[in-house]
């Protein structure tokens, strides 16, 4: 009998969960800081520099669970290309290249709003991000550990939240981390529109 309260305690449990409002909409916005920390290498007759050119952006998809209590989870799938540029300087000439890696982030956040006031709730922000970078930075970490402020505006059933955030990415894999380091240290301005 016992297996059966648990049966039922389970399933009213996930039928809670799943009538809980649902938003989803789009996240976009700017990187504050540099994908790749600059490396100087000096010779007899010149240098080479690799740099991050430009911060590039931010956007994608993002979905949002409303809990009781202030309490949400949002997860998020956004593109975020990550531009590298290298300058030579020699007795030969200058010379200078740039490429773009595509990086896809996957922040999971639990979202506690507090303040609560009609239209606008300040929230913070944390939990685990992923990430999955193309080939020519496939030495920068996957994972890393983010954090955020932001404040939640809704009129009728829009609802949009500007936020900051800050992710530590895990190190670098040894290999190529020499070449080009990434900066394990991200900063971000976000605004999401949801329904």
């Amino acid at each position: 009998m016992s297996g059966m309260k648990i049966f039922v305690a389970l399933l009213f449990s996930a039928a809670c969960l799943l009538a809980q409002p649902v938003s989803v909409g789009i996240r976009g916005g700017v990187p504050l800081t540099d994908a790749y920390n600059a490396v100087t290498e000096t010779s007899g007759t010149g240098f080479i520099r690799d740099f991050s050119s430009s911060k590039e952006y931010q956007i994608g998809a993002m979905a949002e669970l409303h809990l009781p209590l202030g309490l949400a989870i949002e997860a998020d799938a956004l593109y975020h290309p990550l531009d590298l540029t290298t300058q030579s300087v020699n007795a030969a000439g200058a010379f200078q290249s740039s490429m773009t890696v595509s990086s896809w982030e996957f922040p999971i956040l639990g979202k506690f709003h507090f303040l609560p006031v009609p239209l606008v709730k300040p929230y913070v922000e944390a939990g685990p991000s992923f990430r999955a970078v193309g080939n020519a930075a496939s030495y920068f970490s996957n994972s890393g550990f983010t954090v955020g402020l932001g404040v939640e505006i809704k009129i009728s059933r829009l609802r949009i939240e500007p936020d900051i955030r800050y992710t530590r990415w895990g190190s670098d894999s040894p290999s190529l981390a020499a070449v080009a380091p990434s900066n394990v240290n991200q900063a971000s301005f976000l605004v999401g529109i949801a329904f």
